[in-house]
């Protein structure tokens, strides 16, 4: 059999196995061997004799080897004694760069030598660095070889400066912490800046992995978790020590082992250090472990690769695929490595990808097979594959790719991201694909970007840790007191003092007693805070998560808290960033309106169209305008509407082929079963169209044609199972059913149920509907029998409709599978269709279109010029079959069609322009998405001169990506204007509800969005973040000097109009010139974080458009400051064709300059900038991928849930975490201070009157069940009240509950009780013989019933969980007591304390001291409360209140109705 193609398929019969009969493996150095390509033999890689290998001096191998995506440069050394190609330079000197698609070498025999730095592919020129000379040659070097100098750098895109490095190996310490860490090292060493990949069924079988050529490149097991077995224990332990609290207290303990300064004992003094060391290094387990269970199941994921020994492919988990290995992948199934295109079923070599998993996007991403490939489609088999793969490193680019196929004979074809499939990626619309994987496990692009969860604080944890510093200080005021009062009472006595055993230097004695002082202190720096936080935080998530009222039964998603740590910062938003499409609305693009030749279409939507049940993403039906399918009708007549109906005729053949829409005639099948054997099928579906269906009748005596999968689905049953198939999801889209030939007023057309793929701006998917419960073997598709429930539910009113249904349908009757880049181009796609103008097949050079009066028509696509933001349009240019007409078909923004209409002076045309805007207008009033339909003519001298442009600007090296717009905007000119178009993008259920209680709770709304300024105004005011009471600015500039007079008119407007002056300027705006509609009165202000002004106050929206923001957030125009002094006046602001750049700066500018906490919600991959940028990041996952969720910090199906999240549960969080952070503060601190009064009475030595055990579990279990209490279940206000009163969420927003003064007045507050506690104690046991330890325990018991009960003043809501908590801490106290006082006689080395507790409880003044301090202590606390709630409660506390009144009066009420009707009818009686 002769070699196939150019060598790169090669046969692979049994004696060419004996062509190599040692086998060596190429050297990292004599991997230019592997450059030349020189495959041979079925399971053979590039073989290099060893006498050859050993023929070439070390010196020889010098420098650095690199390639590039279009060309090599290495050396020529094999076996076959191929020549290579000559340099493409005269000279082989100096610096050397190759052609594009050339390489620069020297044949085996040649003698020349290669100086300097040779460069392969260069896109741009490169500076070396200053004072760089070129080695001279080595003239003794062998013939057989090429010496090779200095640098050899691969192909950029940029400008570059590189340079020289010196290659070191990293210390033997950061060896250590980076094999500890898991982590890469930063080190020196440059790795190759290209790969070689060898196909590994070329490699003889159980090779050594050192020796094989693949080797040394990981395997494609994950893995996301932090720790292993062996490095949980240090790596655990490092991530804690970097929290300075626990460093501290690891620093006490040490300081506790110095025998001059212990005031503890030692194993005592671990306890609280270890308890919380192990509680947290548990929950990081835990948390560990379930990322391991992730890994282990896509690890054990399946796929088919080709195995050399079975010649046949076979199944094998995703973590034993290594680089190198051929895959074979069937439609919709999981890419499981990044795999180099060879092979697709399509017949021009192209696959499809949805990429929602890796980007966010849903749309379709085409890719191609290898260049040179499409040709071997047939005879591609991986046993011939023989060519080697060089591919660039790994890079977190997800759309950059570099590299080159080479092939045997030397030939080196290039390959980029065209012809890659990248890992985590869906195969859609083709039946199956094979590849070799190129790059696996954490080196795929996937893993690269995959950044793990980040670490956000939240403003409450900044002023704790804010806070926690403030009890530094105090602690070391308190430690310098003790240590000063320590030096001056030794001071007053001399060494001849009996009661002291051993007299030093007091200023000695002083500083060992400061050290002291810190140890006995150390309750002050709360260490179970940061633990009691997280254990609360992360119980709030889990009811969070588990809400039944955030619950979404159409997609069955639950909220998803992917941060753990900020959910208090959901009770602090003060803006909101929101996208729109998708965001608020649902996706359910409607074909509502167009523009035919100035003549106004309209499609209402069908009466039934709210209680149809459609999958998000899926089209509404259409109603067919009878007006316009009437005038439709007269083509080929002799009537005077002829001419218009070629306009509507033209109109819709542009809807039909100027777009990216993917066409398939039947569902996706692969021959190839799980297992990897190729087997048969009884009937193929190429033969379905020719045999004869019968009709399915249904209940309305419409007949519809059984469906190809329905077909052979019945021919199957009672076959045996012959395919282990993945079954169809989101490619499962029939088409709308042809219209009837007869159609009625009003005639309802089925629509297509394709979910779509995004774009920019809206990108919906959706599962498709489940499969039948009858699945039958092979798993072929079935298109689901919606169709057929549509059609029976219409109204049997047109009996003639039997007639127009042919019982055997031909190919074009069959309904196609649409998948479309964007829902608006499926609205377009499916109106055509609903007037017979079908799109029937696609492919990149041709288009099949069913025409109205003309029949099928196959037309040549030249060009398909793809839509881009910069000119937000896109342009098609096909050949018309007959004529041989070149047209260029064009659709996009009015803004950008519009001006590029060509000149007339025909009145008639510049009435249809006028109309036609005006229809434009009234669309986008009704908040339609408009698109204008335009078309050019171009003569063959015009498209040649244009194509030969093009080719130049495509092959350009600088700007290439502007001369190729340029190119598009020279051809997108002087056109001829066809239509335009209205879609309806429906706002989600719940939406306008949502904002208007968000701007209630005192939240200022910006909605982002890149729809013209018409139409978002609109969706603003049907949303809600409009009212019509609402005062309207615009900023609509061109330049920055009109932006900036702008601002300052309206700021000048707003101050005229204040009185008094709040802060710059509050009120609103009555000046001529603004467009006023209305004003609003409010009580509240906007600012309340920095304004004090309660002046009735108008509510002003803002709207401001893309171009403006340029100038605006421009830090050279200074426009930043001005422009948010004018948002800070307005309730809502609406920013108009922003890009996904423009929406994350306006976030960061807002957060950085105001100061403010930010929200930023969405839905789509252009809106993760903006999630990452906030301090909140919420994903809707109901509609688009998974890119923005997998961004946010919560994931929500929908985005009415964000009113419940945001003022229940975040109200919620905030309040309840506020409080016990302050409580934990109170509690240690009055702790503290209690030990701190003891040192007046003796000498400050450090000594305390409390023992050792009760000091250490004061924070661990005597008061730990509480403030979790606290943190997790009390409710300050109930959930009903929060929803009807949103201001209420001013608590949280505004901070009042944690304030920078609260933690003063809770200090304030622990003095004052530590005085009552202590000293009332003091005077009780004054002048008595009490012992120490008795005196400590009554002041312990007095501040554990005070602390509890101040948790129960603090209590707002009584539950059994805080009663639980309340006694089961005091019973914990005395039953620890009992036990330690009457076991332990002498334990841990402390005093001790045998029997004390029991001694104690039996005294009346024990039990006087703990009542009387417990009143006098919490009496100031408990006064405060009632005056508060009584004279001046809060907002809070006042709807409590007259929520309590009214149920109260409903009560009376209800009791006095009864009476009445009774005493009625005694006295009737």
């Amino acid at each position: 059999m002769p070699t196939v193609g150019s060598g790169e398929l090669e046969k692979s019969p049994q004696e060419e196995n004996q062509q190599c009969s040692t086998y060596l493996f190429p050297s990292t150095q004599a991997s230019v061997a592997a450059s030349s390509g020189e495959l041979s033999g079925a399971t053979k890689v590039p073989a290099v004799p060893a006498s050859t290998v050993a023929s070439i001096p070390a010196s020889i191998m010098k420098g650095h080897t690199r390639s590039a995506s279009h060309g090599g440069v290495g050396t020529s050394v094999s076996s076959s004694n191929v020549v290579g190609r000559p340099s493409a330079l005269k000279q082989n000197r100096g610096h050397q760069r190759a052609f594009s698609q050339g390489q620069i070498e020297d044949g085996a025999g040649a003698t020349s030598f290669q100086r300097g730095h040779s460069r392969v592919g260069s896109k741009t020129d490169f500076i070396l660095p200053p004072g760089h000379r070129d080695s001279e040659n080595n003239v003794g070097a062998p013939p057989s070889a090429t010496k090779v100098h200095g640098h050899s750098r691969q192909a950029s895109r940029s400008e570059s400066i590189y340079t020289l490095r010196q290659s070191g190996t990293p210390s033997l310490w950061h060896q250590f912490q980076t094999y500890v860490l898991r982590r890469k090292g930063k080190t020196e060493v440059e790795e190759p800046r290209y790969r070689t990949v060898v196909p590994n069924h070329l490699v003889p079988p159980r090779t050594p992995q050192k020796a094989h050529p693949n080797g040394k490149r990981p395997d494609n097991r994950i893995r996301t978790t932090k720790y292993t077995l062996l490095s949980f224990l240090p790596k655990n332990l490092l991530e804690q020590f970097h929290r300075v609290a626990n460093l501290y207290f690891i620093f006490i303990v040490l300081l506790n082992w110095f025998p001059a300064i212990n005031a503890f004992g030692k194993e005592i003094a671990m306890i609280p250090v270890l308890f919380v060391l192990g509680v947290t290094a548990i929950k990081d387990l835990f948390e560990d472990r379930r990322r391991h269970a992730s890994d282990k199941r896509i690890n054990n994921s399946t796929c088919r690769v080709y195995s050399g020994e079975a010649e046949r492919y076979q199944r094998v988990l995703w973590k034993d695929v290594r680089v190198g290995d051929v895959v074979h992948l069937s439609n919709n199934e999981l890419v499981p490595a990044d795999v180099l295109l060879l092979r697709s079923s399509d017949p021009h070599g192209l696959c499809y990808l949805d990429t929602c998993n890796l980007d966010g996007e849903t749309s379709l991403k085409q890719r191609c097979v290898a260049r040179g490939f499409v040709e071997k489609q047939e005879v591609f088999h991986p046993s011939r594959f023989r060519s080697v793969v060089e591919v660039d490193t790994p890079t977190t680019k997800i759309y950059r790719f570099h590299g080159a196929l080479v092939h045997p004979a030397g030939r080196r074809v290039p390959v980029g991201t065209e012809n890659l499939l990248l890992r985590e990626c869906v195969l859609k619309n083709t039946d199956f694909v094979e590849g070799i994987v190129v790059y696996a496990g954490h080196e795929t692009k996937a893993m690269l970007n995959n950044g793990g969860p980040r670490y956000k604080r939240s403003s409450l944890e900044r002023q704790m840790n804010l806070d926690v510093i403030w009890c530094v200080l105090i602690l070391i005021v308190l430690c310098i007191i003790g240590a000063v009062g320590c030096k001056l009472w030794l001071s007053s006595y001399d060494a001849t003092a009996i009661f002291i055993p051993e007299y030093h230097d007091p200023d000695y004695e002083g500083m060992l007693s400061f050290w002291t002082f810190v140890i006995i202190l150390q309750v002050m720096i709360p260490l179970s805070l940061y633990v009691t936080l997280e254990m609360a935080k992360l119980i709030q998530v889990y009811h969070i998560h588990n809400d039944v009222d955030l619950y979404d039964p159409l997609t069955n998603k639950r909220i998803e808290c992917r941060a753990l740590n900020i959910p208090e910062e959901l009770g602090q938003v003060q803006y909101i960033f929101s996208d729109k499409t998708g965001t608020l609305t649902e996706n359910k693009m409607i074909f509502r309106r167009c523009s035919i030749n100035g003549i106004d279409y309209n499609h209402p939507p069908p009466e039934n169209a709210e209680s149809l049940r459609l999958k998000p993403g899926a089209p509404m039906p259409l109603l067919v305008n009878p007006r316009m399918q009437e005038e439709l009708g007269q083509l080929g007549s002799e009537l005077r509407g002829h001419v218009h109906a070629q306009k509507i005729q033209e109109f819709l053949l542009l809807l039909a082929v100027c777009n990216t829409v993917v066409v398939a005639r039947h569902p996706h099948h692969d021959m190839m079963n799980a297992s990897g054997v190729i087997e048969s099928v009884s009937c193929a579906l190429d033969n379905q169209s020719n045999q004869t269906m019968p009709p399915i009748v249904t209940s309305s005596a419409l007949s519809e044609p059984v469906l190809p999968s329905q077909s052979i689905s019945i021919a199957g049953q009672g076959k045996p199972d012959k395919y282990s198939r993945l079954t169809e999801s989101r490619s499962v889209t029939p088409s709308p059913p042809p219209p009837l030939a007869a159609t009625t007023r009003g005639q309802l057309v089925p629509p297509s149920l394709s979910p779509i793929a995004s774009s920019t701006e809206s990108t919906p998917t959706g599962d498709s509907p489940p499969p039948p419960p009858r699945t039958i073997r092979p798993k072929l598709l079935h298109v689901p029998s919606l169709l057929l429930v549509t059609g029976s539910k219409k109204s049997p009113q047109n009996p003639q409709n039997m007639s127009h249904k042919s019982v055997t349908p031909s190919p074009g009757e069959l309904r196609p599978i649409f998948e479309a880049e964007s829902p608006d181009e499926l609205a377009l796609v499916d109106a055509s269709y609903s007037y017979n103008c079908k799109l029937l097949k696609r492919s990149p050079r041709s288009a099949t279109v069913s025409l109205p009066g003309e029949g099928l028509v196959e037309m040549e696509i030249l060009r398909v010029l793809p839509f881009d933001s910069s000119r937000k349009c896109m342009s098609v240019i096909i050949v018309h079959p007959i004529t041989k007409e070149k047209t260029v078909y064009c659709k996009g923004a009015d803004s950008t069609i519009l001006p590029q209409l060509k000149p007339t002076d025909d009145f008639l045309m510049q009435q249809l322009i006028f109309r036609t805007q005006q229809h434009l207008n009234a669309y986008a009033r009704q908040g339609l998405r408009v698109l204008v339909m335009a078309k050019r003519t171009l003569s063959d001298a015009e498209y040649e001169e244009w194509e030969r442009a093009h080719s130049e600007a495509e092959l350009s090296v600088e700007n290439r990506d502007r001369k190729i717009r340029d190119s598009y905007a020279k051809l997108e000119t002087n056109l001829t204007l066809l239509g335009a178009t209205g879609i309806e993008d429906r706002l989600q259920e719940g939406v306008p509800e949502t904002i208007a209680a968000l701007i209630s709770a005192g939240i200022v709304v910006w909605v982002l969005t890149g729809d013209k300024p018409e139409t978002a105004i609109n969706v603003a005011y049907s949303c809600k973040l409009f009212s019509p009471q609402m005062e309207l600015l615009k900023l609509s500039a061109r330049s920055k000097d009109a932006a900036e007079s702008t601002i300052l008119f309206y700021l000048t407007e707003i101050q005229r109009d204040c009185s008094p002056p709040d802060h710059g300027a509050t009120g609103g705006l009555a000046g001529p010139g603004l467009n006023q509609v209305g004003v609003f009165a409010r009580a509240t202000t906007l600012g309340e974080s920095s304004h004090s002004s309660h002046q009735v106050m108008k509510k002003r929206a803002l709207v401001v458009d893309g171009k403006t923001l340029t100038y605006i957030l421009d830090r050279r125009s200074n426009l930043q400051k001005p422009f948010l002094e004018l948002t800070r006046h307005c309730t809502s602001v609406l920013c108009c064709r922003a890009t996904p750049l423009q929406k994350a700066y306006i976030v960061k500018v807002v957060k950085e300059v105001l100061k403010m906490r930010t929200l930023a919600i969405g839905d789509g991959a252009n809106d993760v900038s903006m999630i990452q940028t906030a301090d909140v990041g919420i994903g809707i996952s109901g509609q688009e991928g998974m890119q923005a969720v997998m961004a946010s910090d919560f994931a929500l199906s929908r985005f009415k849930y964000l009113e419940r999240l945001l003022l229940v549960h975040g109200h919620w969080c905030y309040d309840r975490l506020a409080r016990m952070v302050l409580y934990f503060f109170y509690k240690n601190a009055t702790f503290v201070f209690l030990i701190f009064w003891y040192q007046l009475y003796c000498g400050f030595t450090g000594a305390v009157m409390i023992d050792q055990m009760y000091l250490m579990l004061y924070n661990l279990l005597f008061t730990s069940l509480p403030p979790i209490a606290i943190g997790v279940y009390d409710q300050d206000v109930p959930e009903e009240i929060l929803l009807a009163r949103p201001h209420l969420y001013r608590q949280g927003r505004l901070g009042l509950v944690y304030q920078p003064h609260s933690f003063w007045i809770t200090m304030a507050d622990s003095l004052y009780q530590s005085i009552v506690i202590f000293f009332i104690s003091e005077a009780a046991y004054h002048d008595t013989d009490v012992g120490i330890w008795e005196f400590g325990t009554t002041i312990t018991t007095s501040c554990m019933f005070v602390m509890l009960m101040q948790v129960a003043i603090e209590t707002r809501s009584w539950t059994v969980l805080h009663v639980l908590s309340i006694l089961a801490s005091i019973s914990a106290f005395y039953v620890f007591s009992l036990v330690y006082n009457t076991v332990c006689l002498q334990c841990f080395g402390l005093p001790s304390n045998y029997w004390v507790i029991q001694q104690t409880i039996g005294s009346v003044i024990y039990w006087a001291v703990v009542i009387l301090s417990t009143v006098l202590a919490l009496l100031p606390r408990f006064v405060w409360r009632a005056l508060e709630t009584c004279l001046f409660p809060r907002d809070v506390t006042r709807a409590v209140l007259e929520k309590r009144r009214a149920a109260r009066l409903d009560i009376l009420r209800n009791e006095f109705s009864s009476i009445i009707p009774r005493s009625k009818e005694d006295h009737l009686v």
